[in-house]
């Protein structure tokens, strides 16, 4: 295990502006609900990284953004926050990624549009020519927003163990002819299904989920169940699962980014995997409590008092 204190991880991913909005009441469709509109930097893989830096970990972001204002507002926040942001190309002519989400009074999201065609951009040769990979990471994390040419090439030169965030269940296909290469999986009920072609409706469904995509090749395998809990597969074909905690729910965006952050960081300081998804449901459960898809009073002893809390 790399000594937890040097270790360095890179994440390449997705980095767009989130524009979100929450109702007091429940949304109507072909009517205007009145509500609170915020905007942030977003993006999963950018997101991993903000979360990793609050953690503490040693991180850099590898991805695109446009040559304009949000492009702009992306690279100084994720800067401010810890974040190594050398490997992020700003791209003249192209338009910086945009997600809009709208959520109803239970925080659940109701409506969705990304907007991520800049991330076509982000190649195999634009990583090669401006040499945006840092020399040395200890830990890769990708995002399947990738193409399946950028996702396959950073698989196969990668030396280093791979965590992998699904994102969506169109996306996660995208990783079925390198599952054998990918270290750590992170799925949500609806992408194991899609990965799998088995319902996951129950616990014991998502352990043989999990169970069934580390036979297709995967070395641990974490699915989030929600308001269940989470399920996950071993190294050694061992499963688990534990229940999540009860929470306020303020806005569901970025809960399943805090997850894997958390699943990296706790890896990195050489946790097995149960003692990684029980921290890295504790950095979920405060990013649910935040109306920001980073919860800014994300950190180590925030994770800490958390689980010493729920112990209790």
């Amino acid at each position: 295990m790399t000594n937890p204190a040097a270790a360095r991880i890179t994440v390449v991913g997705g980095a767009n502006m989130d524009v979100g909005a929450k109702t007091q009441t429940p949304l109507l469709p072909g009517d205007s609900t009145p509500g609170h509109i915020h905007y942030a930097p977003g993006g999963v893989g950018r997101n991993i990284a903000e979360n990793l830096a609050r953690l503490g970990s040693a991180v850099a972001l590898v991805s695109v953004v446009g040559a304009d204002a949000f492009g702009r507002d992306i690279l100084a926040h994720t800067r401010s926050v810890g974040v190594e942001v050398a490997g992020v190309q700003m791209l003249a002519g192209q338009r910086t990624a945009t997600y809009l989400s709208m959520h109803g009074p239970d925080g659940d999201m109701a409506l969705a549009v990304n907007d991520m065609a800049i991330l076509e951009r982000l190649t195999p040769d634009l990583l090669v020519a401006k040499n945006t990979m840092p020399a040395h990471t200890d830990v890769l994390v990708l995002d399947c927003n990738l193409s399946v040419p950028t996702l396959a090439w950073l698989l196969e030169q990668a030396t280093q163990p791979v965590f992998v965030d699904a994102v969506s269940v169109a996306k996660c296909q995208r990783l079925v002819p390198v599952l054998g290469r990918v270290h750590t999986l992170k799925v949500n009920r609806i992408e194991a299904q899609a990965l799998c072609g088995t319902v996951v409706g129950s616990v014991d469904d998502a352990r043989r989920a999990a169970l069934a995509l580390y036979g297709m090749g995967v070395q641990r395998v974490v699915l989030s169940l929600g308001a269940l809990g989470v399920a996950w597969c071993d190294a050694d074909g061992s499963t688990g699962a534990r229940s999540a905690s009860a929470v306020p729910v303020v806005n569901t965006t970025g809960a399943g980014d805090a997850l894997l952050a958390g699943l990296v960081h706790a890896h990195v300081q050489g946790l097995s995997l149960p003692h990684c998804v029980e921290y890295a449901m504790a950095c979920a459960e405060i990013t649910l409590s935040s109306t920001f898809a980073n919860a800014p009073d994300l950190s180590h002893a925030a994770v800490q008092s958390r689980l010493a809390a729920v112990a209790a």
